[in-house]
């Protein structure tokens, strides 16, 4: 039994249930324009060590083909870990996944920008 309240157990059993999972949906899984990106930046709270569920579902929905695809995650103290290679993998190793990285603690424009310019 969860000592949390409702809501919270209810949030800690949504990655193991898929009929919790159903209940609740992305307003829109694909974006207006999507073969017009050649670049995507997919952003996501690790949960569990891996992406928030509701990223799989917008990953399932889209076509990365002919894309470079850029991970990056927040999270309080856990590392990015495989959730960029499931997230690839999910999508069929369809598009160029590259690693991004995890932001960890507190967050500065200034470390945001300083990673987008290191990337290759």
């Amino acid at each position: 039994m969860c000592e949390a309240d409702a809501c919270q157990c209810e949030l800690a059993a949504l990655p193991d249930d898929a009929a919790l999972r159903e209940k609740i949906q992305l307003e829109k899984a694909v974006p207006d324009n999507w073969d017009a990106y050649d670049t995507v930046f997919i952003g996501y709270p690790i949960w569990w060590g891996i992406a928030a569920w509701p990223v799989d579902v917008f990953v399932e929905a889209n076509d990365f083909s002919g894309k470079k695809v850029v991970t990056f995650a927040t999270a309080y103290s856990s590392p990015l870990g495989n959730s960029g290679k499931l997230l690839s993998e999910m999508a069929g190793d369809k598009g160029q996944w590259q690693d991004g990285t995890c932001f960890t603690g507190s967050l500065s424009n200034d470390k945001v920008r300083a990673w987008v310019k290191a990337l290759k």
